[in-house]
C-alpha cells in the first residue's frame, strides 16, 4: 500500500515537472532527499547571486570614487564641508545602487539584450557620469563647471534608463526615476560650490 502512494506520487510529481517544463522530459523524482522543482531553486539562487553582484558592484565603484577624491583633496576656499560630503556620497551610493537594482530587472527580462541602445548604453553613460562627478567636484584640481556637465550627463542618461527600462519593465523604469531627482539635487550642491 505505501509503495503505491510512494509511486503514485512520483508520477504526480514527475506530471507537475513535465508541465512546468512546457513538455519536457522529466525525471521521476523519488527518495528522502529528492525535492520537486530543484531547477527552479538553483535558478533563484543564481538570479539572487547576480543582482547581488550589480547592486554591490555598481555601489562599491561610486563609494571608491568618493574615497579616491577624497584622500586627493585640498581644502580650497568653496569646498563642500564634510556633513555636505558624507550627505552626498550616501545619496550617491544609493541612487547607484538603486539604479542597478532596475538595471539588473531589465536584464533579468531580456531587454538588455533585445534592445542594448535604449538601457545597456544609457545605464553606461550615467554610471560613468557619477563615477566621475566626484573626482572631478571634490579631487584635488576641483572643477565644479565640469562637475555641472556631469550632473547634466547623469540626468539625461538617468531619464533615458527610466525611458528604456520602463519600456522593458513598467517597475524598473519608475525605480530609475529617483536617479534624476537625485542627478539635479547633486546639481544644486554643485552650483553652491561654485
Amino acid at each position: 500500500m505505501e509503495a503505491a502512494a510512494h509511486e503514485g506520487m512520483t508520477q504526480r510529481v514527475a506530471a507537475s515537472a513535465s508541465r512546468d517544463d512546457g513538455g519536457g522530459s522529466a525525471a521521476a523524482v523519488s527518495g528522502p532527499n529528492k525535492k520537486p522543482g530543484g531547477g527552479r531553486a538553483s535558478t533563484s539562487r543564481r538570479g539572487l547571486r547576480s543582482l547581488a553582484a550589480a547592486v554591490s558592484l555598481s555601489a562599491a565603484l561610486t563609494a571608491l570614487s568618493f574615497f579616491a577624491a577624497s584622500h586627493s583633496s585640498s581644502p580650497s576656499p568653496k569646498a563642500a564641508t564634510a556633513s555636505t560630503v558624507a550627505v552626498v556620497r550616501a545619496g550617491s551610493v544609493a541612487s547607484e545602487a538603486v539604479l542597478a537594482l532596475a538595471a539588473w530587472m531589465a536584464w533579468a527580462e531580456g531587454g538588455v539584450h533585445a534592445r542594448p541602445a535604449a538601457t545597456l548604453l544609457p545605464y553606461a553613460a550615467q554610471l560613468g557620469a557619477a563615477l566621475a562627478w566626484a573626482p572631478l567636484v571634490l579631487g584635488r584640481h576641483a572643477a565644479p563647471r565640469a562637475g555641472l556637465a556631469c550632473c547634466a550627463a547623469m540626468a539625461a542618461a538617468a531619464v533615458a534608463c527610466a525611458r528604456g527600462f520602463g519600456a522593458v519593465n513598467p517597475v524598473a523604469g519608475d525605480l530609475a526615476k529617483p536617479a534624476v531627482a537625485w542627478a539635479v539635487i547633486l546639481a544644486v550642491v554643485n552650483y553652491k560650490m561654485l
